[in-house]
């Protein structure tokens, strides 16, 4: 769980309150503290991210469940308080007592619902506040090293048109971070770490900057079961269809043929499986290129297996059939670990 450390976080202050003010906010006074506390200038809110959990990543859809507290701080003179008068150091409030930035997750994929949510101010009128995030979050993922890949998971928070101009973000590091609880971690991936960043994006309809902070999740791809339920295996069928070459090819001309589309039919489903779990992308993966590399070698199997074949058909001169039987059976996994030395340079290289 996060540490307290809403008693930890400050924010600069962007106005002061004249001496002798600091009175204890109180319910004749609320009714002008739902405006925000700087009128002719933005108001600074520090932002921070504690992820909890990062729940099941949906790569069809590209999608991914987080938890987490979102935590910001701001100033506001409105609501210092002497803490003798009012007997402690913190006042609470709920949010329809006080102004708060109103906040949405851009890139949210349903109708964001808000969670719980604590506010508190503290005598020089530092504001905290704390909110349950649970959603599902949308974040394009780059599957071009499938997989050997690392993927950056995003969480982007704007303010709503109506705090455009009175809210600017900053970030908040003591605020910030990601549970190291065992539950956080996927059985198919690792998280690596964070980062945030605050920037500015222009409305696509409104001529307007909008704030964003951006909370960056960087994961990478356990690789153990696809090597050793798709790739190991596809290679050893990949070896199998070379056996052709060791099988008399006057007498046994049918088998070899079996074994060569039978080797086929079965990278066909492993492709299956691989398209099944993955988006519809534009652009070719490792996974992708793997696959057709068998699929190359297979149909060469065969061609040759055929051109053999029709070579010692030839009973007046069998001695190219007989070189080209014995030249297949070490050019073909010589030409097979070079494409795929080739293939896996190349993509983890980029």
């Amino acid at each position: 769980m996060p540490i307290p450390i809403l008693e930890q976080a400050q924010v600069s202050k962007q106005a002061e309150q004249p001496a002798g003010s600091a009175e204890t906010p109180t319910a004749t006074r609320q009714g002008s503290l739902s405006s925000p506390p700087n009128a002719n200038q933005p108001t600074q809110v520090a932002l921070g991210f504690h992820l909890l959990n990062l729940g099941r990543i949906n790569q069809t859809e590209e999608t991914f469940n987080v938890t987490g507290f979102l935590y910001a701080f701001w100033q506001d003179p409105r609501l210092r308080f002497d803490p003798q008068q009012v007997g402690d150091q913190v006042v609470r409030y709920t949010p329809e007592q006080i102004w708060e930035p109103t906040l949405t997750i851009f890139n949210s994929q349903d109708l964001q619902k808000k969670g719980p949510v604590q506010l508190s101010a503290k005598p020089d009128g530092t504001v905290s506040y704390l909110e349950l995030i649970n959603v599902t979050v949308s974040s394009s993922l780059d599957l071009r090293k499938f997989p050997f890949d690392t993927q950056t998971a995003r969480i982007i928070w704007e303010p709503l048109s109506s705090d455009v101009k009175g809210v600017s973000l900053v970030e908040n590091p003591i605020a910030t971070g990601y549970s190291r609880e065992p539950y956080l971690s996927l059985s198919e991936w690792q998280t690596l770490g964070i980062e945030t960043s605050v920037g500015s994006k222009k409305g696509e309809k409104e001529d307007k900057n909008y704030a964003r902070y951006t909370y960056e999740i960087k994961i990478q791809r356990r690789s153990g079961f696809y090597l050793f339920k798709i790739v190991l295996p596809l290679m050893l069928i990949t070896l199998v269809s070379w056996t052709a070459f060791w099988i008399n090819p006057i007498t046994s001309f049918v088998p070899q043929m079996n074994v060569g589309i039978t080797s086929i039919l079965t990278a066909i489903t492993f492709n299956f499986t691989v398209a099944n779990s993955l988006p519809r992308v534009p652009y070719v993966t490792l996974m992708d290129s793997y696959i057709f590399i068998c699929y190359i070698f297979f149909f060469s199997s065969i061609i040759s297996t055929v051109l053999i074949h029709f070579l010692l058909n030839n009973r007046a001169k069998p001695e190219p059939g007989l070189r080209l039987i014995r030249q297949s059976r070490w050019l073909f996994p010589l030409a097979f670990v070079g494409a795929q030395a080739l293939l896996f340079a190349t993509f983890l290289a980029s």
